[in-house]
């Protein structure tokens, strides 16, 4: 069902009708109908599709699981404790063990191993 679109893409190229796969938060929504920018691959979802999916991001509790938590110490180390909305929505355990890296000067990732 791809169909080129009449109006451009702000980088200039040509916008064609298509689906393309939603996710938040590693969750994936399923595919939706969007415009793909033939030349810079951006995706485009219109209101009513975004409109869908917050309805079901709020009827699954994702949103808001964004917290702001502060470093504590323990011996040496620094520690930043997990929330416990956000160790629910990820299964975490105390025995969940993690692989932690640096992703830039003030990003600093977690990945469940």
């Amino acid at each position: 069902m791809e169909t080129l679109l009449d109006y451009p893409c702000s980088c200039g190229g040509k916008l064609k009708r298509s689906f393309c796969t939603v996710e938040f938060f590693g969750i994936s929504f399923g595919e939706r109908p969007c415009e793909v920018c033939t030349t810079c691959d951006s995706e485009f979802l219109d209101d009513a599709v975004l409109h869908d999916i917050e309805a079901e991001v709020k009827k699954k509790r994702i949103f808001g699981l964004q917290e702001e938590i502060q470093a504590t110490k323990s011996g040496n180390s620094l520690v930043f404790r997990v929330p416990p909305k956000i160790a629910k929505f990820a299964g975490i355990t105390t025995k969940t063990r993690a692989r932690m890296y640096p992703a830039d000067k003030s990003r600093i990732e977690i990945e469940l191993v």
